[in-house]
């Protein structure tokens, strides 16, 4: 049997070329994380996850907060640098959302 779900699951793949150029606004972002919180399948239906949602300087302030958090748990000597441009792939995107 086809299922065209599974079909697409089989070709989702994740893309990390972040950028801060967006064709929607701020409102319209929210309006679809509320949306896709609200229809994603949830234990007994009980729709308890939560999302925050940051943009601008909040959004750059939670990356910079967790670099530093991570530089004080790595192990002195080890390559902090590919840690460094993973979460510069993310500060580099409009915004985040944290769930």
């Amino acid at each position: 049997m086809k299922n065209q779900y599974t079909d697409l699951l089989k070709e989702r793949r994740s893309i990390y070329a972040l950028g801060k150029n967006v064709s929607v606004s701020n409102e319209q972002i929210l309006d679809l994380v509320k949306v896709a919180m609200k229809e994603s399948p949830s234990s007994f239906n009980s729709q308890t996850s939560r999302a925050v949602v940051l943009f601008g300087d909040s959004h750059d302030k939670l990356w910079d907060l967790t670099e530093t958090a991570l530089k004080s748990v790595i192990p002195e000597g080890q390559d902090f640098a590919p840690t460094v441009g993973k979460l510069n792939s993310f500060r580099a995107g409009y915004g985040t959302v944290l769930f």
